[in-house]
């Protein structure tokens, strides 16, 4: 089995963009991809809510994306053209966003995801991402995505 090793490239970060509008009016930043994972950030204002604190959809869509886009990347390391979806997820929010906020995904990736994708069938991972904002956890995030061949 040949794996790339898995990278968070200028071309796919603008491509994304691209593709995914609300990410440009959120203002989304890809702040680092490495083996130890995924940090991925917006600023408050363009995510703002009538109290002045980080908009709830906002919080959900930093994480949902975050998801998505560590299982794209991995996916990418195994397959050409792969596509990803999520298809499960909850999010517990714990305290207001109050600043800038980053979604934060270490999972580890199981060998038997890279393994799926190769023969052909779906690889499976459960993500679990922290939100955080002026250094706190301002919500936690579970997630559960596939990825597979695009048809």
């Amino acid at each position: 089995m040949t794996i790339k090793i898995p990278e968070l490239n200028r071309e796919f970060q603008q491509w994304i963009l691209a593709n995914i509008p609300l990410l440009r009016a959120m203002k989304l930043n890809f702040d680092s991809f490495s083996e130890h994972g995924l940090v991925m950030s917006c600023p408050l204002e363009p995510n703002i809510n009538d109290k002045g604190t980080g908009f709830g959809g906002s919080i959900g869509t930093l994480a949902t994306i975050c998801g998505w886009t560590y299982t794209m990347i991995h996916a990418r390391a195994a397959i050409d053209e792969p596509e990803a979806m999520i298809v499960e997820q909850s999010t517990s929010f714990k305290a207001p966003v109050t600043g800038s906020f980053q979604a934060v995904c270490s999972s580890p990736v199981p060998d038997d995801f890279y393994a799926r994708l190769q023969e052909g069938r779906s690889g499976k991972l459960n993500l679990n991402i922290s939100i955080r904002s002026e250094g706190i956890e301002a919500a936690s995030y579970k997630g559960f995505y596939i990825a597979r061949a695009k048809n």
